[in-house]
This record gives C-alpha cells, structure tokens and sequence, in this order.
C-alpha cells in the first residue's frame, strides 16, 4: 500500500481533482508499488490570478532502497499538469529501479572471491 499525500498551497483542491491525481498517480506506480513507500504531489499557482501557464505539479516518490525521486509538470490545467507529472514519474522510477538493479549486479560481479577459493586455485595451479 503506498501512502499519497496531496497537498496545495494557493489551488482549490476539488473532489474531481482529488480523484483524478490518485488515479494517476496510482497508474503510474501500480507495477513499482512494492518498491514506493509514499508519494507526496503538491500543485501551485505560481502566478495567482495572472493565468497562463501557472499550475505546477510536483510529485515526490520516496523509493524503498532510500532514494527519492523527483517529477514537475507546469500548465494552465491543473488536471493536465498531473497527468503530464505522473507520465514522468513513471519513467523516472522505472528508470531508478533500473540503475539499482545494474548496480547490484555489477557489484556481484566484482565481489572477490573467497580465501579457501584462492587457496585451492593457487594449490590447484601448482599442482
């Protein structure tokens, strides 16, 4: 279960919105959710009244091997702002989990080898 939190500074947050940023952000995360431990999406009006392209969402995933991950959509629909963050958001935890696992293997890869298994090779070289 991954805990979102929504949180708005200057943007009326309505029930719709409420709703469209948790199916968003749930599709998203859906196939990663083992590894998400909480989501906070905080939109802003960084204009106020002016209007343009002044809504922006922000989306902050912590990961489960300690690592955040951080996403920003701006637009003049707040609606269009989350989903465009969520998209990114995606693609930037996939792409995290991905450099975690590489890691992981290549330090497999790089692990020395025990003493006993030096010892027998060098036993079984002169030999």
């Amino acid at each position: 279960m991954v805990v979102t939190e929504l949180r708005s500074s200057n943007v009326p947050i309505s029930l719709a919105l409420r709703d469209h940023v948790t199916r968003r952000v749930d599709f998203a995360i859906r196939r990663f959710a083992h590894r998400v431990e909480r989501v906070v999406v905080r939109i802003t009006d960084l204009n106020g009244p002016k209007g343009g392209l002044d809504k922006r969402c922000r989306i902050v995933a912590r990961l489960s091997p300690a690592r955040s991950v951080v996403v920003e959509a701006t637009d003049a629909d707040a609606y269009v702002a989350v989903s465009q963050a969520a998209i990114r958001l995606d693609e930037r935890v996939s792409r995290a989990l991905a450099r975690c696992r590489q890691r992981a293997s290549s330090k497999a890869d790089f692990e020395p080898a025990s003493s006993t298994d030096a010892a027998e090779a060098i036993e079984d070289s002169s030999a």
